[in-house]
């Protein structure tokens, strides 16, 4: 059975270049590589880095940071390898060739293709008899093809693409678990979220029982004195009026 890796690799040689295979094991596993040591690194200019990252980019495989640099003033970019997306891309085209497959077996065990010996053209019956069993571009007697070795073929690429859609879903929930695993907090962090928690308790209770007692000072604990009558005034002038011997 091939991994992960061996199926990715075999990809990216049909979307870019070998020189893509030799680019993705240089950031497998690393993060943030920049352009220049990649091109450093594989000996390679960084024009031709560049178009590969772009290549890989179009289909979401990579994605980038932009750093300026301090001494040299310009901006540089920072590649990542996009492990996840990447088992889902794949995912979905093994899935998309596996149904086209299964289709291809049905037509070819009830029908009879005829095709042209420089593979110009593939046909069946019907289409064949409408140009006289020639091909139409070169003009070529169109063969039957042989039922049993294609039907053959298509069963044996079945079975390969299944045996890799099986590795591809197991390595993406090996790859969940260790998320789900690195995303359980330690217990030492748990036991100070735990005590935080504990103390924030205690200081709003103090708060508001503060918050309690600041009200009660503000309401004065002793009635007032009533004020005084005007006749009572008029009693204290006249006493201070005789004392002064008016």
């Amino acid at each position: 059975m091939r991994d992960l890796y061996a199926i990715l690799e075999e990809f990216l040689k049909k979307i870019s270049t070998d020189d893509a295979v030799r680019v993705f094991r240089e950031l497998h596993n690393q993060k943030n590589v920049s352009e220049f040591k990649l091109a450093e690194d594989l000996r390679l200019n960084i024009n031709t880095i560049r178009n590969i990252l772009y290549s890989l980019h179009a289909h979401n495989l990579v994605y980038s940071v932009r750093k300026k640099d301090k001494e040299k003033g310009w901006y540089i970019y920072y590649w990542t390898f996009n492990i996840p997306y990447a088992k889902e891309l794949l995912l979905k085209r093994k899935n998309e060739r596996l149904n086209e497959l299964r289709r291809r077996l049905t037509e070819q065990e009830n029908k009879s293709f005829f095709k042209c010996t420089d593979n110009h053209v593939r046909a069946k019956l019907e289409e064949a008899m409408e140009h006289d069993f020639k091909c139409p571009d070169c003009g070529k007697l169109l063969v039957e093809e042989n039922k049993e070795k294609a039907i053959a073929e298509i069963k044996e690429e079945t079975t390969l693409i299944e045996k890799d859609i099986v590795e591809l879903e197991n390595f993406k929930i090996e790859i969940l678990e260790d998320e789900a695993k690195s995303k359980k907090p330690k217990k030492k962090f748990v036991k100070k979220r735990k005590s935080i928690k504990k103390e924030k308790k205690k200081i709003k209770k103090k708060i508001s029982q503060i918050k309690k007692l600041v009200k009660k000072d503000r309401k004065p604990n002793v009635k007032p004195k009533p004020s005084p009558s005007k006749g009572s005034i008029l009693k204290k002038i006249k006493k201070k009026v005789k004392r002064l011997g008016f």
